[in-house]
């Protein structure tokens, strides 16, 4: 049943992907200029290229490594985070600010100070904790109190160890608000993570690609690299939500 729902649900994309495949081809037609845009066929072409280097597939696995990487910190940093935040209300609100602090800087920001902190090969992995770590936090915390409170006074009741209760109690209420989390921020991870090896020119990543066909205007190259980052960016939320779906958490 889960196959063939699947599988119905990527017929129903395939009309939505050609309309915007369309859109894209109606666009470089009136547009005319290939240095602004150029054509699906000339971009997937170019990606089909680049995919036969070796250096393509460095770049990815290196950009990849380092925004996972961050992306993985934010996610245990921010449920700690969020649990103690709710146990303690005095901790709460020392962290609140931090956190809403480090939600408002903007990515550039954050890339510019910490490029004169600290090497560029650890740009991704910084900007991209930094960036996941206040959505992580408050939906994780957002999951906690919303914990019934009836089940917490029946485990206080028949002294249920605080082991079972993370499991059995607040696993089940908080796990689909961390899901959520996730699936919104590998998206801001991976957006993040290159936006930062563009600013820092990080070698041998998927940023620094980025940076080289704007500087000889090689937009196709733009294009193709832009395409495998949304791919990328969506097979890794697909993964996740893979993990958490087989142990029957659904993400809100």
């Amino acid at each position: 049943m889960k196959i063939s729902s699947s599988f119905h649900k990527s017929l129903k994309a395939i009309p939505i992907i050609l309309f915007w495949l369309l859109v894209w081809e109606a666009a470089n037609f009136f547009i005319e200029s290939n240095l602004i845009i150029v054509s699906p066929r000339e971009t997937f072409a170019r990606l089909f290229a680049l995919a036969q280097t070796a250096d393509f597939w460095r770049s990815i696995g290196t950009s990849m490594g380092r925004i996972m990487y961050g992306f993985g910190l934010a996610l245990g940093a921010g449920i700690i985070i969020a649990a103690v935040s709710a146990r303690f209300k005095l901790f709460h609100q020392l962290m609140l600010p931090a956190i809403n602090a480090i939600n408002a800087i903007p990515i550039a920001s954050f890339t510019i100070l910490a490029l004169m902190a600290m090497q560029a090969r650890n740009l991704p992995v910084f900007v991209a904790f930094v960036t996941v770590l206040p959505i992580v936090f408050y939906n994780t915390h957002k999951g906690i109190v919303s914990t019934d409170p009836l089940l917490l006074e029946m485990a206080d009741v028949f002294n249920v160890p605080p082991w079972k209760r993370i499991f059995y109690i607040y696993f089940k209420t908080v796990a689909p608000y961390v899901l959520s989390a996730a699936n919104v921020g590998i998206g801001f991870a991976w957006k993040s993570g290159i936006a930062a090896e563009l600013i820092g020119i990080v070698r041998g990543t998927i940023g620094a690609n980025l940076h080289t066909a704007r500087i000889f205007l090689q937009t196709a190259d733009l294009f193709a690299w832009t395409i495998a980052i949304v791919l990328l960016s969506y097979l890794m939320e697909k993964l996740f939500m893979l993990v958490f779906n087989r142990r029957g958490v659904k993400w809100k």
